[in-house]
């Protein structure tokens, strides 16, 4: 990344002080794709430096973009924001694979990690600009990677939100969102307080004043009707389930760890499936 980063300077495609900035900086975000979110290198640029190199771009959708479903399935949200790549062309016959990437220092991983299942294909690259491959994911991939890269870049890679544990996170809220009237997150940050997150608003609570919850959080899944334990939940826990979240006492609550460390956890409302296909979608 780093002799990359420095080709870069050298064609004037980034200022030395961004490159630096970038290459120590400790966020979840690809450190190419963070530059260009926060206009620290233009895509055109960009585009013109990986043509130098050898590169063909793919300025525009091609025709009959990635039909073939047998391969495209595999590029899920989390691998696409993880290595930056979409797919292009499949040719099962000619054992060939076009493949469009934004940061060339992964084309390793990239190929890597179609290898392990598409053995003894021949991997081709093409760059594709910024502005078109957010086109491409959203309209066949029905993914937005700008909203999904300003959830992560708020995310400082401590305690146990790295970037894969982010991915996996947005993956499977959005699995559940499907199934749900409303969907929340909670936090143990700790073992002392507690984060509760929604699309536009962060509370951090003392867990101390979450009694009930925290009784609650022991377990990797609860569900429970906010009329039926009325009594035990403390002013705090009132204040977060009829205030900031603004749900009925009459409402279905179903609380899942995300996983086996029971740190982060899932808040679903009224959710429309069972227990079971919950927990399917949860894991």
């Amino acid at each position: 990344m780093r002799n990359l980063m420095l080709k870069m300077v050298q064609e004037n495609v980034i200022s030395s002080e961004n490159a630096n900035r970038i290459l120590k900086m400790k966020k979840n975000v690809d450190p190419i794709w963070f530059a260009i979110s926060k206009g620290m290198i233009d895509e055109k640029k960009l585009a013109k430096f990986y043509e130098k190199e050898g590169y063909p771009v793919m300025y525009e959708e091609k025709k009959g973009f990635m039909s073939d479903d047998f391969f495209s399935r595999f590029f899920t949200p989390d691998v696409i924001t993880r290595l930056l790549a979409l797919p292009v062309s499949f040719k099962k016959e000619n054992k060939e694979i076009i493949i469009g990437f934004i940061n060339s220092a992964l084309t390793g991983q990239i190929s890597e990690t179609i290898l392990k299942i598409f053995p003894g294909f021949n991997i081709k690259f093409t760059h594709i600009p910024a502005s078109t491959f957010k086109r491409i994911a959203a309209k066949h991939f029905l993914f937005d990677i700008d909203r999904f890269t300003s959830v992560l870049i708020q995310l400082e890679p401590n305690n146990e939100l790295f970037s894969d544990k982010a991915v996996k996170i947005m993956t499977t809220k959005k699995k559940l969102r499907e199934i749900s009237e409303q969907i929340y997150t909670l936090e143990l940050e700790n073992n002392e307080s507690v984060i509760f997150k929604e699309e536009t608003l962060t509370s951090r609570f003392p867990l101390k004043s979450l009694s009930t919850f925290k009784e609650l959080f022991e377990r990797s899944y609860t569900e429970f009707i906010p009329e039926n334990i009325m009594n035990s939940l403390s002013h705090t826990e009132k204040i977060l389930l009829f205030t900031n979240i603004g749900i009925k006492k009459s409402d279905k609550v179903v609380l899942i760890a995300s996983d086996d460390t029971k740190k982060f956890f899932f808040m679903i409302i009224n959710p429309k499936a069972d227990k079971d296909q919950i927990e399917f979608l949860a894991k």
